[in-house]
């Protein structure tokens, strides 16, 4: 199989646009198995150690680095350049250093990932992050929530409920709502607008469930579990969720909260 260093960097440069720059340092393990149908096993192998290396890192930092300074000297030239020069023959040193490979191996890595922190592919990752939180703040999100609950009413009989809650959303501050999704960001600042929706609907499910406790723990104390207790519910749980929903910079745009129990079906649509 022939492979050039420039064939070896677009593999690994794909892996980055996929699934994020941190995706190297966390999973270095998938990336050798991507890597060794691709290339060849003892290749892949020798990429794998320099991940574990830490060289993708300081070369990554040091091609930040020369481009900042190129681009503070005034032109795109020198902007350009700055990337480009991490010397080969310093870079292959410490390739062979760090990673126990020979000359030749360490010469092609060198010059894989003088190519692959390019600083065009620099400028790529760039435009390509936060792509998909961008999307989420251009969208309107609807969110869904089913829970069942159990108690016993005045007489000791059993009564089982079940609920569903309905949402729609959308983030108002994006500011703001960083301090919800601004961790999985700082992962994988690749990550899409599903996983950073997923991330706000968890906590979310998170604020209905210590609603639902907190009216629980109201209506044992009360001694109330032979009223309607899901009608405290429903108004607590939009006055929780709109609360959590405002501080985190998110507008919420409708809600509805419909339950059954045993003999009794609630399904007022006035809220929705």
């Amino acid at each position: 199989m022939t492979i050039t260093p420039e064939k070896l960097a677009a593999c690994l440069y794909n892996i980055i646009m996929d699934k994020g720059m941190d995706y190297l340092s966390e999973h270095p393990w998938s990336v050798y198995d991507e890597l060794k149908n691709k290339v060849s096993p003892a290749l892949a192998r020798a990429v794998l150690s320099t991940i574990l290396a830490d060289i993708h890192s300081d070369v990554k930092g040091a091609a930040e680095a020369n481009a900042k300074k190129g681009a503070k000297q005034g032109t795109k030239t020198k902007a350009k350049k700055g990337a480009r020069n991490l010397i080969q023959e310093t870079l292959a040193a410490d390739i062979r250093e760090r990673c126990l490979l020979n000359d030749e191996t360490a010469d092609f890595l060198a010059a894989m990932y003088r190519v692959l922190f390019s600083e065009d592919n620099l400028a790529d990752w760039r435009d390509f992050s936060w792509e998909g939180f961008r999307k989420l703040c251009s969208e309107e999100i609807k969110y869904h929530y089913h829970g069942e609950i159990s108690w016993k009413d005045f007489d000791e009989e059993p009564v089982d409920c079940a609920f569903d809650i309905e949402m729609v959303y959308r983030i108002q501050d994006p500011d703001m709502a960083l301090s919800l999704v601004g961790d999985a960001l700082d992962r994988n600042p690749a990550a899409t607008a599903e996983e950073l929706r997923k991330i706000i609907n968890d906590e979310l499910d998170d604020s209905i469930e210590c609603s639902l406790e907190a009216c629980y723990e109201d209506w044992e104390t009360e001694g109330l579990l032979y009223i309607d207790p899901l009608d405290d519910f429903k108004d607590l749980c939009r006055q929780d969720s709109e609360q959590y929903l405002k501080e985190n910079g998110i507008r919420l745009l409708k809600y509805k909260c419909s339950f059954t129990q045993s003999d009794y079906e609630d399904d007022d649509d006035s809220d929705w």
